[in-house]
């Protein structure tokens, strides 16, 4: 019995897994939301690389790391709680020091980790200590940057113990925003003068 068209039936209240369920896919939609506008108004790959980690930092993910394959390689980091320290020294790791991220872009397929089994998969940085255990890493996802047929970098999600895991629903909104940053990437290397 519904109480008026489109409305709850009389004695149903959302379950707290819809709801939750619910709020996943809304912050799903909103980064993918936030990525397209940084894919599409990035005027250099610089800005490409920082405004699309600021998209997905926050509700999304802890941590998120942009890699792009370049000589020398290029990050952007972006995190829900900056500490600029932090963030500078994870910015001088390498992706393609990172097994799971060079898992990723070497099979051009994104990857997920609901937790966390090997506290160098993220790779070490300068001072030595894992990246995983220095930022609180639970769960990773990576999705290729995918530019043609072949990987041009990657996008790396981390969440801490405090939220939910990444599964593949995150996963599959990764793989998109990394078509998405392909796309942006290739159209900034066919401006003249190249990638800033």
């Amino acid at each position: 019995m519904v109480n008026e068209p489109g409305g709850w039936a009389t004695g149903l209240v959302p379950s707290d897994d819809l709801l939750r369920l619910a709020t996943a896919w809304t912050i799903g939609l909103d980064t993918m939301a936030r990525a397209a506008v940084a894919a599409v108004t990035a005027a250099a790959e610089t800005q490409l690389r920082s405004t699309m980690a600021e998209a997905l930092s926050g509700k999304f993910a802890d941590w998120v790391f942009v890699d792009f394959l370049t000589t020398p390689p290029r990050r952007a980091v972006s995190a829900r709680e900056p500490d600029p320290g932090l963030i500078a020294a994870l910015g001088e790791v390498a992706g393609q020091s990172c097994p799971v991220i060079s898992s990723a872009v070497s099979r051009c397929t994104p990857e997920v980790r609901a937790s966390i089994d090997d506290e160098w998969m993220l790779g070490g940085l300068p001072d030595g200590r894992p990246v995983a255990s220095v930022i609180g890493a639970r769960s990773v996802a990576v999705g290729p940057i995918l530019a043609g047929d072949a990987a041009c970098g990657a996008i790396t999600v981390v969440r801490g113990r405090a939220g939910p895991r990444l599964g593949f629903r995150e996963l599959g909104v990764l793989s998109q925003i990394g078509r998405l940053a392909g796309v942006a990437a290739e159209r900034l290397r066919s401006v003249p003068g190249g990638p800033a």
